[in-house]
């Protein structure tokens, strides 16, 4: 889920600059898929404040690669279709939810997060860079930043992957030159939220604990995780349990000892696999099915690692509920709000 360590930044800067004298000849194939969009095309130069320092944009960017999780998502709500993007979970595919956002123009190149070739960054002649919602690695930035003007998360930025997706918008926004238009996704997105949660007032103050069963193991998100900032945004409460285990990280795992704080007036667990079955090992643990929410069925399980990257239905939502933002709040919303309602009945 993260951009690799670095094992040398000098060596791939290097690299990423002597690449540059001969690029003029190769990535000029795919100018059609430059980031150049309707929109503020006055404001530059432009300085992007972050967790780093700040970076200045002396024109409208043309060529944007996408690398935060998400950060290609956001780009292409705000019209800005970057040549290259990063999907957060490794997915090869491009999601249905975001080809649907595309429309007819050029989809970008998905670029390897897990093993990324800063070549191959280099090689596609980017003019910026987006590393805002990720790993916060000042060695990757450092590295990113010397083939190109590169923004971060925002400064204050305290969990990984933890900025929350109206700050993405905005500050992505601000370096394409697409200000106004980022304002208007934010108010559309949050308006949307805010009509479910006011057509479903029964998850008002309800405590929630949201997570992810994978390979024996349970894990729950903590309320920088953008799984839990919609859920909590529609009314529910995070499980103050969880809440104050907080890592850093976006997530904690549950050992066996702390099952027990998982419970709360609801729980939504990714952890079905392809074929819609639970994990059988999750079945099978004692633990977790004698918390009192699952024994009254105020659960809701959806897909899990297994599904996340597959072209269904279920990894369609599961991509959408991780990955969030504009593009996936709103496909996710029709198919998450009957799932939450069912499992507070105890119909799940």
């Amino acid at each position: 889920m993260a951009l690799s360590r670095i094992r040398s930044v000098a060596a791939v800067a290097i690299a990423a600059l002597a690449l540059g004298v001969g690029l003029a000849a190769c990535g000029q194939d795919d100018t059609e898929n430059s980031a150049a969009s309707t929109g503020d095309t006055a404001g530059f130069p432009v300085t992007i404040d972050h967790l780093y320092g700040s970076t200045t944009l002396k024109a409208k960017p043309q060529r944007v690669v996408a690398l935060g999780g998400g950060d290609m998502e956001a780009a292409i709500a705000l019209g800005v279709v970057p040549v290259a993007g990063a999907d957060w979970f490794g997915n090869t595919q491009l999601r249905g939810w975001v080809k649907s956002a595309l429309g007819d123009r050029p989809a970008p190149k998905l670029i390897n997060a897990y093993e990324p070739k800063f070549e191959e960054i280099a090689a596609l002649q980017p003019d910026l860079i987006l590393y805002v919602n990720t790993v916060n690695d000042k060695k990757q930035f450092d590295t990113l930043n010397a083939i190109a003007p590169t923004i971060a998360a925002p400064a204050g930025t305290k969990n990984v992957y933890g900025v929350p997706w109206q700050d993405q918008v905005r500050e992505i926004a601000k370096a394409t030159g697409t200000s106004a238009a980022g304002e208007q996704v934010v108010k559309d997105t949050e308006t949307l939220v805010t009509d479910t949660a006011k057509a479903n007032p029964e998850f008002a103050g309800k405590v929630i604990t949201a997570g992810v069963y994978s390979a024996n193991s349970l894990n729950a998100w903590l309320p920088s995780d953008p799984r839990m900032r919609l859920l909590t945004s529609l009314g529910f409460t995070s499980n103050p349990q969880i809440d104050a285990m907080d890592n850093g990280d976006f997530y904690v795992k549950i050992s066996p000892e702390l099952t027990p704080k998982l419970n709360a007036d609801l729980i939504f667990m990714a952890a079905l696999d392809g074929s819609g079955k639970l994990d059988p090992a999750l079945v099978n643990d004692k633990l977790f099915n004698a918390l009192p929410a699952v024994k009254a069925g105020h659960i809701a399980y959806w897909g899990g690692a297994p599904v996340i990257n597959t072209a269904t239905p279920s990894g369609e939502f599961s991509s959408a509920m991780s990955i969030g933002g504009p593009l996936g709040i709103k496909y996710a919303l029709p198919k998450l709000v009957p799932m939450l309602k069912d499992a507070l009945t105890g119909k799940s």
